[in-house]
């Protein structure tokens, strides 16, 4: 297997048939064919299923597309670190940050990096914890926050910080509940309240429902919203209560529109956690990037908004 069988190969993928990949990448039809056909030969599969208006993936050749791009994405890593290593940092580095944390850190990032590193271009983006590992995997993404510490083949995760998870109302929610000077809500009662929260893909429900299973007890989820401001909006008009970390909450609580307390006797925690490929290393402008964004996280978990909330900093 060589590079050239590999990046044929994706050009097959994106442009659907050898004909056309044979165009856009400016070499013959049966050159690209031969080279295809021995990359199938080699692995002893068929990577692509031919038809009359073209070429579609079969199962093995899907799997290779990942791996194909890695080893292409590590190739061209390696390139633009040595070409620049005695120039300022430059390139495309592709952060991503999920969307509670986005209103916090994405600004400021950006204003950094543009302050530190004004020739590399910088993009942000959000997603599910599970989507920023695939991407990463992918060689689409160079490293990501994501909200637990589960191992997976092919990612490092190094932990960054440690968040108390709060149980959000409306502002004459507890004066109701008949604990309006309380700082802290006893399980019993936040188990019996009717809930909004986020859809069962995302991290932040697995650590809620694992929690309170635990507990042996079982919420009353009225709806699910992929969307925190959508999220904070239906709680603050007293229709449900919801679970979140007090950062997704800080804007909604800042215009008195939510009010907050901690769940007494289990508190419901989660880990946040830097994750980036772990057999390929990151760009020298990713890496410049990447110290960037820890030292901004190191300071905004330590606002007075958030640093109550903060079991422990690994930082």
């Amino acid at each position: 297997m060589n590079l050239k069988q590999l990046e044929y190969f994706l050009a097959v993928v994106e442009h659907g048939s050898i004909l056309k990949a044979s165009h856009a990448i400016y070499v013959s039809q049966p050159s690209v064919s031969v080279q295809v056909k021995s990359l199938e030969d080699e692995l002893g599969v068929h990577l692509f299923e031919r038809r009359h208006d073209g070429v579609v993936l079969t199962a093995e050749g899907e799997e290779l597309v990942a791996h194909a791009r890695g080893v292409l994405h590590a190739i061209e890593t390696a390139k633009a670190s040595m070409q620049n290593y005695h120039a300022m940092p430059a390139g495309t580095v592709v952060v991503g940050i999920p969307g509670s944390l986005a209103p916090v850190l994405t600004a400021p990032l950006v204003e950094r990096v543009w302050e530190l590193c004004h020739a590399v271009q910088l993009r942000v983006v959000g997603g599910l914890s599970g989507h920023t590992r695939q991407w990463i995997l992918d060689g689409r993404m160079d490293f990501g926050l994501v909200y637990d510490e589960t191992a997976e083949k092919g990612v490092d995760l190094q932990p960054l910080f440690r968040e108390e998870l709060y149980l959000a109302g409306a502002p004459d929610a507890w004066t109701r509940l008949g604990i309006a000077a309380r700082d802290v809500v006893p399980w019993d009662t936040a188990a019996r309240l009717p809930y909004v929260l986020t859809g069962k893909g995302y991290a932040l429900r697995t650590t809620v429902e694992t929690a309170v299973a635990a507990l042996g007890v079982k919420l009353d989820v009225r709806a699910e919203i992929d969307a925190t401001a959508q999220i904070g909006e239906i709680v603050a008009r007293g229709l449900c209560h919801t679970i979140l970390s007090v950062v997704a909450l800080r804007g909604e609580v800042n215009r008195d529109k939510l009010s907050t307390r901690r769940i007494e006797g289990a508190p419901l925690a989660r880990t946040i956690a830097l994750a980036h490929a772990g057999g390929r290393p990151l760009s020298r402008a990713a890496r410049a990037v990447s110290d960037i964004f820890r030292d901004l996280i190191r300071e905004k978990i330590d606002e007075p908004d958030w640093r109550p909330a903060i079991v422990e900093s690994y930082l």
